[in-house]
């Protein structure tokens, strides 16, 4: 999810596919830890705290979910906590007048204090508050609909809790809802009477799920790209729902942190196994023994863009080793001299054409030693590569000339391919053009070859 996206509860979220494992987790989790435990000075100003925002519907799992989330990121070294909701409070219960414009009063006071004071709480990594803003607006409405309230003051407070909001001082809001059947059913199946209490019964949660409706809807369109999830909980259990919230915080949590994704991704294979898995294209790839020459090059109309001395030092997973076949998946660190890149391929899904689906991001040189001491070197392939290009009628093709330590010449021809769309005949013909024998042709990639050589 990119930050600021704003959640429509009518639509399925852009999330990872199935929730993170709990390797996955820790691996996040790690990386979010490291980037914000950070020494500050006393004349700077305190670090933002992660805030949360828990709220929803009777009997949707609201309190045993944060519960859950706060043991998650505790067991992670992270200094969590959960102030009590407002209304739980001795002094603002003591506090409550008759006049439920006063009483109301002194429960949005309370929740905007947590809002302003936890979210830069030199105390703590993560704070989780109960019932917050979004569910001070249910509460006004509620009252509104009961007559306890005029429209005039309703709105003024509406206005002045959107002022909040805007602060944008909450990292993640979590909406938590149940049907009406689920609700009855959570609180009434081991019961000992089924007589309904006055604020549990059917009529008082479809209520509640209206009133929230409305109160989201008002919300995405005064201040649109607030970060809300809306777990449906009815058919989850505890686990699954939090399962569920994680899938949704750890994500938003790196984008508003600014955790790189190369804190965690290189320690986690699963993880680059399912951002492959989430990729529009996949790599299409003809690699030959040997060399065209000049003249072929500058008759066909590759344009020369650049040369590079690239070292790759391809890593094992940490959990098992790279696959050493021609065909198998692969992660290395490639210097060339001006960037530092991590790379992770999926496994050839063709034996001439690679059609492999890759991971890739830029990485910093302390960095790229933290994850060689981490991980199995498997093998350090130096190659010196010129870099060529081609534009099609639809697409642009790349060329490789490459001088590889230990193996000799090589040539390598390109292409991003699709699902809709691959470029085998285009592949074949340039090859052709260039003069580059069937014959000649390579299965498999450098690793492969080089590891062949130590046999």
């Amino acid at each position: 999810m990119q930050l600021g996206q704003t959640v429509d509860l009518s639509k399925p979220l852009d999330l990872p596919v199935e929730p993170f494992t709990e390797q996955e987790v820790s691996t996040i989790l790690s990386a979010i830890f490291d980037t914000i435990d950070t020494p500050f000075k006393k004349s700077e100003a305190v670090p933002k705290t992660i805030l949360i925002d828990f709220f929803g519907t009777q009997k949707a799992g609201k309190t045993k979910t944060t519960e859950k989330i706060e043991q998650v990121f505790r067991r992670h070294k992270f200094n969590a906590f959960c102030p009590p909701e407002t209304a739980e409070i001795e002094e603002v219960r003591s506090k409550l007048s008759d006049n439920p414009v006063i009483s109301q009063a002194i429960h949005l006071t309370g929740v905007q204090d947590y809002v302003l004071n936890l979210a830069q709480d030199p105390r703590f990594h993560i704070v989780s508050i109960s019932r917050g803003l979004i569910d001070m607006l249910y509460w006004y409405e509620k009252g509104l609909r009961k007559g306890l309230y005029t429209e005039t003051h309703v709105q003024m407070v509406r206005n002045q809790i959107y002022e909040f909001l805007k602060l944008d001082l909450v990292d993640a809001f979590f909406f938590f809802t149940c049907s009406v059947e689920t609700a009855m059913k959570r609180e009434y199946e081991d019961a000992l009477t089924q007589k309904r209490g006055t604020k549990m019964n059917e009529k008082d949660v479809a209520e509640t799920l209206d009133i929230y409706g409305a109160v989201i809807r008002e919300v995405n369109k005064n201040i649109p790209g607030l970060p809300i999830c809306h777990i449906d909980t009815s058919d989850l259990s505890v686990k699954q729902v939090g399962e569920e919230t994680l899938k949704f915080l750890l994500p938003v949590i790196c984008s508003r942190f600014n955790v790189p994704e190369y804190r965690f991704m290189p320690h986690s294979l699963s993880l680059m196994r399912k951002q492959a898995g989430r990729s529009f294209y996949f790599e299409e790839q003809l690699k030959f023994a040997g060399h065209p020459t000049q003249k072929r090059l500058d008759k066909t109309g590759w344009s020369f863009v650049r040369e590079s001395d690239q070292e790759d030092t391809y890593l094992g997973s940490g959990q098992d080793e790279v696959d050493a076949s021609p065909f198998g998946e692969a992660s290395r660190i490639r210097f060339d001299g001006t960037s530092i890149k991590f790379m992770y391929k999926t496994a050839h899904r063709d034996r001439m054409l690679s059609h492999r689906w890759p991971v890739t991001f830029n990485i910093s040189l302390d960095e790229a030693h933290k994850i060689i001491k981490a991980r199995t070197t498997i093998a350090v392939i130096n190659k010196h590569r010129h870099h060529y290009q081609k534009v099609g009628e639809d697409h642009f093709f790349t060329l490789h000339l490459d001088q590889v330590e230990s193996l000799g010449n090589y040539t390598e021809i390109r292409a991003r391919g699709s699902l809709d769309i691959t470029h085998t005949s285009e592949l074949l013909a340039l090859a052709q053009e260039l003069g580059l024998n069937i014959s000649s042709m390579v299965e498999g990639n450098y690793l492969s070859l080089v590891l062949n050589l130590k046999k």
